[in-house]
């Protein structure tokens, strides 16, 4: 049996000790991966975790509950603050040291700039925002095939990458976290220091934020605005809904381009990509693009005045009635069930 190597690039989230739940996620699409090769191919993936900072306090055990068999950690003073060029070199270098097959990088604002710089030095491919990944055979290789929408969301492609290492962002939310509880071997990788270039960037000064993670892809019921709420007024009232029934919101790219809500809520292909038990859409047409963010929700209820709406081919419940007249019929009764 061959033995073969995935790497899932993790993302640690400074001043909190902990990963980013893509890096979970992607550990289990990484092992899912694993399981396939040995199943029907009769070839051993060993996955692997990749840390690069400048020493943490995470707990790497976190990694090996969720699947990781392997951590490389990569330690230097270089990763104190994020840096593209100092980054790109040390995962360049490792790449070329241990020779991977497949890697997988979330689709976080980090990775989407990392990921393509790190490929073009490799002279190898990047499927981009993937919503499925799985093992195939061409030409008697073993290839990853990695499918995202395309066309504007109207399509789904599957790609093939020509070259090793196959590479890919996963958006977070698009895999189920599993538990594996493996035992797993932590080494220290240590590079030398004349691989990293000059930054092209010099960074001046940090300005800490008070930034609010998104509660979007942990959320467990979502209501959603559609463009057919028609105005920002009715928009608030569905927000106003959510606080009150202890919901999240969520809202159409339609609504978002007609200004009713802002982008950072937005799901859909050029959005976030959600996973609740309960995903309320009022207003929502359900267009290709919306549905590859949230067909991944166990349960969708749809609210739209037209019968024929494409989302009603897309949910589990439809309700056929004008969403802002229900909007306003549930704030009343809520409203009454507080009072």
């Amino acid at each position: 049996m061959q033995n073969r190597e995935i790497f899932v690039i993790c993302e640690y989230k400074k001043n909190q000790n902990v990963f980013r739940d893509v890096s979970f996620e992607l550990l289990g699409a990484a092992c899912a991966l694993s399981e396939q090769a040995k199943r029907e191919h009769d070839i051993n993936y060993k996955v692997c975790a990749v840390v690069l900072d400048c020493g943490i306090d995470a707990d790497f055990c976190q990694l090996s509950k969720y699947g990781a068999q392997k951590i490389y950690y990569i330690k230097s003073k270089k990763f104190k603050d994020y840096e593209c060029i100092s980054f790109s070199c040390a995962l360049v270098e490792l790449f070329l040291q241990k020779n991977p097959e497949i890697v997988l990088f979330g689709a976080t604002q980090m990775y989407r700039e990392l990921a393509p710089h790190i490929t073009s030095k490799l002279e190898t491919g990047l499927t981009a925002d993937c919503t499925g990944l799985e093992l195939t055979k061409y030409k008697d290789k073993i290839k990853l095939a990695a499918t995202r929408p395309t066309f504007g969301g109207v399509m789904m492609a599957t790609i093939l990458c020509k070259n090793n290492p196959q590479c890919a962002t996963v958006r977070e939310g698009v895999f189920k976290k599993t538990e594996f509880n493996f035992e797993t071997d932590t080494k220290e990788i240590n590079l030398n220091e004349n691989i990293y270039k000059a930054p092209r960037v010099k960074l001046l000064e940090y300005l800490p934020e008070d930034i609010r993670e998104s509660t979007l892809e942990s959320a467990k019921v979502i209501l959603c605005g559609g463009r057919g709420l028609k105005t920002k007024e009715n928009f608030e009232k569905l927000q106003k809904l959510a606080q009150m029934s202890g919901c999240a919101i969520a809202a159409s790219r339609g609504a978002v381009d007609k200004g009713l809500a802002p982008q950072e809520i937005q799901v859909g292909q050029t959005g976030k990509t959600v996973a609740p038990e309960v995903y309320i859409a009022f207003g929502v047409s359900g267009a290709v693009h919306h549905i590859s963010g949230m067909s991944a929700s166990r349960t969708v209820i749809a609210v739209n005045s037209d019968p024929n709406a494409p989302i009603f081919d897309n949910c589990d419940y439809k309700i056929v009635c004008d969403a802002n007249e229900l909007i306003d019929k549930l704030l009343v009764r809520f409203c009454q069930s507080v009072s």
